[in-house]
């Protein structure tokens, strides 16, 4: 028997084309398709779930401030899911969504629990404290309780000084009205012992220090009813290179001369913050 033959016309040929355009133009659709799902899927994995049951995500800052509260995601009870971060008018009490204590890490570094608090300026040299050296009328704090030969030596600074604050701390060597004028040798270009000393009685700072000092014998004349005043600043950092704790300090001074062997301590000089 012998088999039929077709023999191919022009309008089936183009119908044969037609078909296979058709085919792959399925083909390509279903391809794309088939990438725009998966893209859709994966950036559904990073939404909040708005479903029952779905797991929700929450966005942790990296670099928390000390004084911010930043909460750890906990696990969310009705769900099972991984994790939820407590809303905010959630009880502070509430088991359920407590922030938990978090650890230092290499990208987030000291969580604020675990950031150190300062307490103390770091660690520094106190200032250099020149001595200036000026002439002033006569102060009624001298008396005839320290009156030494004609000569009255007094504190004449402040009672106190709050720490972080620079202060100005002084001295005055007198002459009494009645003695006339009168002379003194000093033993040092310093001229003047002013310090400041902790409770303890170890000398925290005192006048001139970070300056060279030599022994230079020199001779001053004092007109009788006026006064020699030093005067140096003080940074309120103490000898251990931290500022001075608040407390009660003692002022000692005294003048650097053969003449006056007198020195005086004074307590109740105040520090505070």
């Amino acid at each position: 028997m012998t088999e039929p033959m077709f023999l191919p016309t022009e309008a089936g040929a183009r119908d044969v084309r037609r078909r296979a355009r058709r085919r792959r133009r399925r083909q390509m659709a279903l391809a794309a398709a088939a990438v725009a799902a998966i893209a859709i899927g994966g950036s559904l994995l990073a939404l909040p779930g708005v479903g029952r049951g779905a797991d929700r995500l929450s966005v942790v800052p990296t670099s928390p401030s000390p004084g911010a509260s930043t909460a750890r995601p906990v696990a969310n009870p009705s769900a099972g899911g991984p994790s939820v971060a407590p809303s905010p008018g959630q009880e502070a009490g509430s088991t359920v969504g407590r922030p938990e204590a978090t650890s230092p890490s290499l990208l987030t570094g000291p969580a604020p629990v675990d950031s150190p608090t300062p307490t103390a300026a770091a660690r520094r040299h106190s200032a250099s404290a020149p001595i200036t050296r000026t002439t002033v009328a006569f102060t009624s704090q001298c008396d005839a309780t320290n009156d030494i030969t004609g000569w009255c030596e007094v504190y004449s600074g402040p009672a106190g000084a709050r720490r972080k604050h620079p202060v100005s701390l002084s001295m005055e060597l007198c002459r009494l009205p009645v003695a006339g004028d009168g002379q003194v040798t000093f033993d040092d270009t310093r001229e003047v012992d002013l310090e400041v000393d902790s409770p303890d009685g170890s000398e925290d700072w005192r006048a001139g220090q970070g300056l060279r000092n030599t022994q230079h014998p020199h001779t001053v004349t004092v007109r009788g009813g006026t006064c020699l005043r030093w005067a140096a600043t003080w940074d309120t950092i103490a000898s251990d290179g931290f500022y001075a704790a608040p407390g009660d300090y003692s002022i000692g001074y005294g003048v650097d001369s053969s003449q006056m062997s007198q020195f005086t301590s004074q307590s109740g000089f105040q520090v505070t913050d």
